[in-house]
């Protein structure tokens, strides 16, 4: 499978995912934005990993989303943001994505000489990622919200560290990590300890 093709592609589709995740009102959607999420992490994974390393990627974010989504069904609890009203709240968002989007463009090719083994589209993917789920954590307090925007965090993390570094140890702890915040997330939805958002 060449996955170098897509990978240009996969920095757009990781960037469509977090601006869906950081912009929606629907748990249902940003769910399923997360789950889709990891299918590019998978892909910029696998140009530096065996896929077979790669796809622990894949199947780890998979179950943390069905972890996070089976711990919101049952409580269908607000999910609706403190910024004003729905449209102001929405611009201000996609205002942010715009700004993350420009800054990532712009540092690319410095990061680039610090991050040898990574190429553009890598780099260019974690930007956005951490990016993103850094102001995705500064705009809400709802502790489910907080996780996902962790959570994407964690990815753009680990598309940078994927270029340094193949072990099956670190690869296996990353997953744990990621599944632990999943249920960490799940817990405190279940526990009814969400706040506001």
């Amino acid at each position: 499978m060449n996955v170098t093709a897509v990978a240009p592609f996969a920095v757009v589709w990781v960037g469509i995912t977090a601006l869906i995740l950081l912009v929606s009102r629907d748990w249902r959607v940003s769910i399923t934005a997360l789950g889709a999420q990891y299918v590019g992490i998978f892909i910029f994974v696998a140009l530096v990993w065996p896929v077979e390393y790669a796809v622990v990627k894949l199947i780890t974010g998979w179950i943390s989303a069905a972890i996070l989504g089976m711990g919101l069904v049952d409580s269908a609890e607000a999910w609706e943001d403190q910024l004003g009203g729905w449209v102001s709240g929405t611009l201000f968002r996609f205002f942010i994505a715009g700004f993350v989007g420009f800054v990532a463009f712009a540092l690319t090719p410095s990061v680039a000489r610090w991050v040898l083994r990574a190429s553009e589209v890598q780099i260019m993917a974690g930007l956005l990622l951490i990016g993103l789920g850094l102001f995705h954590l500064g705009l809400t307090a709802q502790p489910v919200r907080i996780i996902i925007g962790l959570l994407t965090v964690l990815s753009g993390f680990e598309i940078f560290y994927a270029t340094m570094e193949t072990s099956l140890l670190v690869n296996a702890m990353l997953a744990v990590v990621t599944l632990g915040l999943a249920l960490t997330g799940s817990y405190f939805n279940a526990a009814g300890l969400e706040g506001g958002t």
